[in-house]
């Protein structure tokens, strides 16, 4: 009996991988990543290019649900324009970045003839790591963001040429941020926990023919302001201490990707 689910097993994963396919790809995104400090007239402004790698996978068929998994990584050096916070001169640098995005996506599929409608949701973890660059040691930060998405995706059949396009929002469930300020001279790292809201994604793409896409993107976070946290240096009088905050944050990326199908 247990050979006969051993063998059993190879089959079922062979007839659920044809009903699926697997996409793989690079491609380039214009980034910007813009924060609203309270009480300050300035408004420190990060923007750059940015390369990245996708994997896709999606159960294909004409109707009735459907699973989908969606990967990114991506990385690179931006401009990072900037005033310090006790003068208010203005300071530019570069940020660092280097992140990855995991997502499982199910999504139910109606039949229009020509087209597919797909209803998605999704729950995903997008975590990347920004390395402020100081001539005093550089500033980590390393975010992690779980998040649900619901949007609408208009499809063809992975073997047929044409145009596809998808919108939808994006919101996070969780948000957490290491700021690593023990590195920083501080005697404590207390998490800092930016509030999730809202923000919107769409894409458009152009299926060549069975072997390649090409698509492209509009992607964005929006944070508002993270509670306080306090800390203190060994160096400070007594009770005295610091609040620090992550302040109103946006980001927008808008890019465009070239995939290979199987």
């Amino acid at each position: 009996m247990i050979e006969r689910v051993l063998l059993l097993l190879p089959v079922l994963a062979v007839c659920s991988s044809a009903q699926a396919g697997w996409d793989v790809g690079g491609g380039l995104e214009d980034y910007q990543w813009q924060e609203y400090p309270a009480g300050y007239a300035g408004t420190p402004r990060e923007s750059g290019m940015r390369s990245a790698l996708f994997v896709n996978w999606t159960q294909d068929g004409d109707s009735d649900t459907r699973f989908a998994w969606r990967a990114k990584l991506y990385g690179g050096t931006v401009n990072y324009d900037t005033f310090v916070v006790s003068t208010g001169a203005p300071v530019s640098t570069q940020t660092d970045y280097s992140g990855a995005v995991s997502e499982g996506q199910l999504f139910y599929r109606d039949d229009l003839g020509a087209y597919k409608l797909d209803y998605l949701s999704g729950l995903g973890l997008d975590a990347w790591r920004r390395r402020i660059q100081n001539y005093g040691g550089d500033q980590i930060e390393d975010y992690s963001i779980l998040f649900l998405r619901a949007g609408l995706r208009l499809a063809k059949s992975r073997h047929e040429a044409g145009f596809h396009g998808e919108w939808g929002i994006k919101f996070p469930v969780s948000t957490r941020e290491n700021a690593h300020l023990d590195s920083m001279g501080y005697t404590s790292n207390p998490a800092i926990s930016p509030k999730g809201e809202l923000s919107g994604y769409a894409e458009i793409g152009y299926r060549i023919n069975a072997s390649f896409d090409l698509v492209g993107y509009y992607d964005s976070w929006r944070f508002g302001q993270s509670p306080d946290v306090i800390a203190n240096r060994p160096t400070d009088p007594p009770g005295s201490y610091w609040i620090i905050y992550q302040p109103k944050s946006s980001m927008n990326a808008l890019g465009a990707k070239l995939l290979v199908s199987f």
